[in-house]
Order: C-alpha cells, then sequence, then structure tokens
C-alpha cells in the first residue's frame, strides 16, 4: 500500500479528486494520515495564493499612497502628541472606496465630527479622520480610535525616532528609509500564516460536517464505512470547493466582484461530490460482487469436472483391472486345450 500512495504526487492528487471521481475508491484504501497531508498542503498553496493577491492589493494602495504623500498632501507637523495641518484636507480614494479626512482645529465640535463620521459611512465606509491629538479609524462595522502617541510608541522602530517631531519631508524620508519592499514582504509573510492557521480551523469544521454527511448518506444507500475512510472522502470531496473559494477570494481582492451566497453552495459542492463518490463506490463494490461470483460458480464447475474426470479416472483403472485378471485364464485355457490335443490317440496304444 505504501508503494500505491507514492505513486501519486500532490497535484495529480487534487486532480482526481475534483475531476476523476470513478477513482475516489483508490482513496478509501489509503491510510488517514495521507489524506491530512494532502488537506495541509491544499491549504498551504490556498494561503500562499490568496496572500500573493493581498500583496499585490497592498502594493497598489502603497503606491497610491506614497504618491498621495509626496504629491497632494498639504504640510504639516506633528510636535508635542498633536497634529496641526495648514488646511482642511478631504479625499475620496474611488478604487477602494476609502475616505481621508484631517482636521486639526482645536475647537471642532462634536457635531462636526459626527458629520465626518456620517461622510465616511456614505462614501464607502471606510476611512480615517485625523484630529488635532487622535485619529480615528472607520469600517463598515468597527469604530475606533486612539491618541497619536500610542499608536508611534506601539509601531515606531527603536532606529526611527519619531516621537517628538515630525513634518511632511521627514515622513517621506521615513516612508523611504523604510521602503515599500520590505512592508510588502511582512504584510505577506503575515498573511500567509494567519491565513494558513484561519484556513486550516475554518475548512477543518467543514471537512467534519460533510464526511458526518457523507457517513449518514452511505448508510441510507446500503453501503458501511467506518468514519476514518469518511473523513478521507469529506477532505477529497471539499478540493472542488476550496479552489473555488479560492478563485472568488482573488477575484473579489482584485476586481471587489463578489458571489453572494457562496458559502452555501461551497457545502452543496461537496455535498454532491460525496453523494456521487459514494454511488460509484457502492456501484464498483456491485460490480466486483458480481465478478467474485462468477469466479466463484467458474471454480464450482471446474472442481466438479475435476471430480467427474476422478470417477471417470477410476472407472476406467477399474475396467483394465478386471481385464488383466481375464487374461490370464485364458491363456491357461489355450495351454489344457493344446494338451488335450496331445493326449489323443496316435494309434501305438493298439
Amino acid at each position: 500500500m505504501e508503494q500505491k500512495e507514492t505513486k501519486i504526487g500532490f497535484f495529480k492528487r487534487l486532480k482526481k479528486a475534483i475531476f476523476e471521481l470513478e477513482d475516489y475508491g483508490y482513496f478509501l484504501g489509503e491510510r488517514l494520515t495521507v489524506a491530512f497531508k494532502y488537506f495541509f498542503l491544499l491549504l498551504l498553496l490556498v494561503s500562499i495564493v490568496f496572500s500573493v493577491a493581498v500583496t499585490y492589493k497592498c502594493f497598489d494602495a502603497l503606491n497610491k499612497a506614497y504618491s498621495y504623500i509626496n504629491n497632494e498632501l498639504p504640510e504639516f507637523e506633528y510636535k508635542d502628541g498633536a497634529l496641526n495641518m495648514e488646511k482642511i484636507v478631504d479625499a475620496y480614494d474611488h478604487d477602494y472606496g476609502f475616505t481621508l479626512l484631517i482636521d486639526t482645529n482645536n475647537n471642532l465640535s462634536e457635531n462636526k465630527l459626527k458629520e465626518y463620521k456620517n461622510k465616511v459611512y456614505s462614501q464607502g465606509g471606510y476611512g480615517i479622520i485625523f484630529l488635532n491629538d487622535k485619529l480615528v479609524m472607520l469600517t463598515s462595522d468597527a469604530e475606533s480610535e486612539a491618541k497619536y502617541t500610542q499608536y508611534l510608541n506601539a509601531y515606531t522602530s527603536e532606529d526611527i525616532d519619531t516621537t517628538e517631531e515630525l513634518n511632511k519631508q521627514e515622513l517621506i524620508n521615513l516612508l523611504n528609509q523604510v521602503g515599500i519592499s520590505g512592508v510588502l514582504i511582512s504584510i505577506f509573510i503575515i498573511s500567509v500564516i494567519s491565513v494558513y492557521f484561519l484556513n486550516i480551523i475554518i475548512v477543518l469544521s467543514d471537512v467534519f460536517v460533510v464526511s458526518l454527511f457523507g457517513w449518514f448518506a452511505a448508510r441510507l444507500c446500503g453501503v458501511n464505512f467506518k468514519i476514518n475512510p469518511m473523513i478521507s472522502l469529506g477532505i477529497y470531496g471539499l478540493s472542488l470547493s476550496i479552489v473555488l473559494d479560492l478563485i472568488l477570494d482573488v477575484i473579489y481582492i482584485v476586481t471587489g466582484f463578489t458571489v453572494e451566497y457562496f458559502n452555501i453552495i461551497y457545502l452543496l459542492i461537496a455535498y454532491v461530490y460525496i453523494i456521487a463518490a459514494i454511488f460509484m463506490i457502492k456501484y464498483d463494490l456491485i460490480k466486483h460482487t458480481e465478478e467474485l461470483k462468477k469466479i466463484i460458480e467458474v471454480q464450482k464447475q471446474v472442481a466438479k469436472d475435476l471430480q467427474q474426470d476422478e470417477l471417470d479416472k477410476q472407472d476406467n483403472n477399474k475396467e483394465d483391472n478386471v481385464d488383466k485378471e481375464n487374461k490370464p485364464n485364458d491363456k491357461e485355457n489355450e495351454e489344457e486345450d493344446k494338451t488335450v490335443e496331445n493326449r489323443e490317440p496316435d494309434g501305438s496304444e493298439i
């Protein structure tokens, strides 16, 4: 069995899982550890491809941000925990649905801040509002704010001192010093690790749901499987769903296009694969059983023929023995006849 497992590489196994349902019976003969090895490799591949798309999008966003800071952002000065911008900034990016608002007026009212927040929500729901002593980060379902000193103390490198003073030129120099490539590498590594472990947790729960469904479906179809083979089928049955989910995620990252209710379709595809695989395996079992019956019947017929041949051989041997017993008597009779003939009177007795 081990030799058989090593013949199928990861990509060939993925192809079988998606396009060759008739070969699912092969997976039943493997150990569960082989299926989990395939599972972890598949999720690692998915995480890498997803992170490449995320990094590409971040590269585009960072380039836009750098270009805006260098060419359009007004002069500013940050000193002693306070930000002062020479004019109010109101910018919106249609590609990302992102709003940037900067108003460093010390006397900014709560109503004005609320107005800014509503503007962010109305334009896409994602944005940052820079105030005199703090910044407010907004998303479609969350809102957070913190003092500038908190962010700088948390994220500033020991080699770069920006906790006291910062202006536009120093910010540009700082960005040049850090470099986009270093930021992108960090984003990619963090994305791969976080997405990989998150996928393991989420998809592993899907595997057990699909496997349990397959176990009950197999029972209803009259096929009894142990739980380990069903987990293997659940892993392979989810392959197409995982690949399609990755494709749609990449499309969403790049273009913003989404497929509504795909989370339901995601599991339906896996259920269809499991049911189809069970029927094919059942068909193979029935076919194999019929072939075994034919082989048994042929073997019985051969055994019967051999037995009949043996009986015929025994009968022939008996007849030969009888013939042999009769042949000596014939010789004796012939000798007796000759003796009688020799004893006939020849005329010398008279």
